[in-house]
């Protein structure tokens, strides 16, 4: 519509000014090849319009010409490179879709009419992939690193291909080449980490966290509870002669993360097995104050200083005093109860657990709380519910000799990312159903001198009753 008003303006302007022109006075005279003449003027200009109108429209013709075979030329590329695009479109969604033969296919005809390598290239890798053919995939992403832009790429997909026909070395070369680029993909740094996790080099893992650390690809909580995990299984795992690098590396995981107990349960008895029990006394409550565990106060129990009756219980009550309310301590409590001979304590506090989660590990307490009040009758009948109570996860990471976190390295492994990203502990023995230390029956202290035993009152022959039952009225 635009263009038309355009035309009609441009019409009306002309015949405007040969309007003009026309009642203008004078005349044009002319001597062409042996011809005199003369013309009006505007007369004159139309002709010259009309002769400049045929010489533009005979250049135009001789130009075109000219051009002709360019354009052809042109045209036949266009073609060739919709053909290309449209093969390397179709080829590449027919590979993700798993069209195994019309990848394939399309793959070769984009071969043929692609100007671009680094498309073919993808394309052929792609479509080898679709046909689970890994060593014709590495083949072709290989060849993508050597071209410009193509080479992290490339790196990629190598490292993924030689990862799936199981070369791991080579992946991890791959993705080691990558990350040495400078580049803002994260994939090279958590492709390298994962393969030296998976590995369990936990030495190699540690430099790689440094790495994305240095570069900002991994930060915060993240970054410090993962490095705590690294450390500990390095140090677990380093043979008996690196002992002072062991303990190193553990009390930097500790650092790190004092909520990670299994750091601490087993720098806290590496400083026992060398006679510091004040520092690993010491440990072990900053790590009950930050995450408490029964793995750690059964190490406080079992410390050389049990021999002596009140430095043991000052040792238990600094756990409870550094976290109170836990459950864990609350359960300490009345295991000290017990080991006091306090059985109406011991009986109200575990009650009070019970009543919230009635596991195994609770009821065999209350079974042995029960015993030493003397009530055989109802300590039977926690004894049965024990048998079809629920586990607890954490008492579950104690075997049964009192060890604890006996970890391989595949259980190393997935801890940097449980523990790591999330904050969550794995129980693999738990997971595994396999046998843990029996709650209740472990060595208590001897009973004071003037300690006496309790009888069980008549109010509790019957079936068991709310827990203030069990403390016996003052007389």
């Amino acid at each position: 519509m635009a263009r038309l008003f355009i035309y009609i303006l441009l019409f009306a302007v002309a015949a405007a000014g040969i309007l003009f022109l026309s009642q203008q006075p004078g005349s044009v005279s002319f001597n062409l090849f042996g011809f005199e003449g003369s013309m009006n003027l505007a007369v004159t200009v139309l002709v010259l319009a009309l002769l400049g109108g045929v010489v533009a429209l005979i250049w135009g013709l001789f130009t075109g010409l000219i051009r002709l075979p360019g354009k052809v030329g042109k045209s036949r590329e266009r073609s060739k490179i919709n053909k290309a695009n449209q093969a390397l479109a179709d080829g590449l969604l027919a590979a993700e879709a798993g069209d195994i033969d019309a990848a394939t296919r399309l793959s070769k005809k984009a071969s043929k009419h692609a100007a671009d390598e680094r498309l073919k290239l993808l394309l052929e890798a792609r479509a080898a992939e679709a046909n689970d053919d890994w060593a014709g995939a590495e083949r072709a992403w290989g060849q993508l690193t050597r071209l410009p832009g193509g080479q992290l790429a490339g790196l990629r997909g190598a490292a993924t291909a030689a990862a799936e026909r199981g070369d791991k070395f080579t992946a991890e070369i791959r993705a080691r080449e990558a990350l040495a680029l400078k580049s803002n993909a994260d994939w090279p740094f958590n492709s390298l980490f994962d393969m030296q996790v998976a590995n369990g080099d936990w030495s190699k893992a540690l430099e790689t966290l440094s790495i994305g650390d240095k570069r900002g690809l991994i930060t915060g909580e993240n970054l410090r509870r993962r490095r705590a995990v690294l450390l500990t299984a390095r140090a677990v795992s380093l043979p008996a002669g690196q002992g002072d690098d062991a303990q190193k590396a553990l009390a930097e995981a500790m650092r790190l993360s004092p909520a990670f107990s299994p750091a601490a349960w087993h720098s806290a008895r590496r400083l026992i097995t060398d006679g510091k029990d004040k520092a690993a006394l010491s440990l072990l409550i900053t790590a009950w104050k930050a995450r408490p565990h029964p793995a750690l106060s059964q190490l406080v129990r079992n410390m050389p200083t049990r021999a002596s009756g009140s430095a043991h219980k000052a040792n238990l009550s600094g756990l409870i005093s550094a976290n109170t309310s836990h459950r864990e301590s609350r359960i300490l409590s009345a295991e000290m109860a017990m080991d006091a001979g306090d059985w109406p304590s011991a009986i109200k506090t575990l009650a009070l657990l019970v009543e919230e989660d009635p596991t195994a590990r609770l009821c065999l307490l209350m079974e042995r709380a029960l015993k030493g009040y003397d009530n055989k009758e109802d300590a039977a009948l926690w004894a049965r519910m024990a048998t079809s109570a629920s586990r607890e996860p954490d008492w579950s990471d104690l075997d049964p000799k009192g060890g604890a976190f006996d970890y391989d390295p595949r259980d190393w492994a997935r801890l940097v990312y449980t523990f790591g990203d999330v904050g969550d502990l794995v129980h693999p023995r738990y997971e595994s159903f396999g046998r843990e230390l029996e709650a209740g029956r472990a060595p208590a202290l001897p009973a004071p001198d003037n300690a006496k035993r309790l009888t069980t009152p008549d109010a509790l022959n019957g079936p068991l009753t709310p827990p203030l039952d069990y403390v016996p009225e003052d007389d």
